[in-house]
């Protein structure tokens, strides 16, 4: 008569966690395990808090004009506050882009580079508009389906300069188009960087400037184009760019 294989004996993990915590939680007295949850409540609050702290944590950029030069761009300095959800880089023909990505979808980025001004005669208001045109052009050219939807003038923390924003399509491989929501802020180069509102002097005017790109899609909750920039998570870094070191 045929005898069935035995069977291989099983490892023995012991018991588990919870097998041997139950028992000391039993035996504590009441007011004991009410103390013990409210530690481990106060602990998941601190580690929420913290993680709350760390994404909402506010860096500092700085350019100087040492290091724009040794990049061969215009010594222009300048600074800005940025969330520290905005990864930074240094992509060619631009000081700094600063740009946060969903699961690989952009939700907002921050760009910085410069144009050149040329002799120019008059106020601001009167010939950044037809400056303005040559990168509504260059826009329309570089992003699917432009549409301008406004432009006008723009003043961050006292500089005088020129904007547009536009809608357009953010086309991803293998994915739908997401809607994009574009603004590009023109900023000629302050006189006096102590004093942005001062004019130029009698007879002369600024050859250079910067040229502020921010896009943004609806994973920023950016619910226009002309909201870009004071909304979101772009708004910190418009609000608090300024020229100078």
């Amino acid at each position: 008569m045929s005898q069935a294989p035995a069977q291989a004996p099983q490892p023995d993990y012991g018991p588990s966690l919870p097998e041997l915590v139950r028992p000391r939680l039993r035996a504590l007295a009441r007011w004991q395990r009410a103390t013990l949850l409210l530690c481990v409540l106060a602990l998941v609050t601190a580690a929420v808090a913290l993680l709350i702290r760390s994404e909402a944590a506010t860096q500092p950029y700085h350019q100087s004009a040492a290091d724009a030069s040794a990049r061969g761009l215009p010594e222009i300095p300048f600074h800005f506050d940025h969330s520290s959800k905005l990864k930074l880089s240094r992509p060619p023909g631009a000081y700094v882009k600063a740009e946060r990505l969903l699961n690989g979808t952009l939700a907002g980025s921050f760009r910085v580079g410069s144009f050149e001004l040329g002799p120019q005669q008059g106020l601001v208001s009167g010939f950044m508009p037809i400056v303005a045109t040559k990168f509504e052009r260059r826009a329309a050219r570089g992003y699917d389906h432009f549409r301008l939807v406004f432009e006008g003038r723009a003043r961050v923390n006292q500089v005088e300069g020129y904007q547009f924003a536009f809608t357009a399509r953010l086309t991803r491989p293998g994915r739908l188009a997401r809607q994009l929501f574009g603004r590009i802020v023109m900023l000629p180069r302050p006189y006096d960087t102590g004093d942005p509102g001062a004019d130029y002097p009698e007879g002369q005017s600024p050859q250079q400037g910067l040229l502020i790109t921010m896009l943004a899609t609806t994973i920023d909750k950016i619910p226009s184009a002309t909201r870009v920039g004071d909304e979101g998570i772009l708004q910190k870094p418009f609000r608090s760019f300024r020229f100078g070191n």
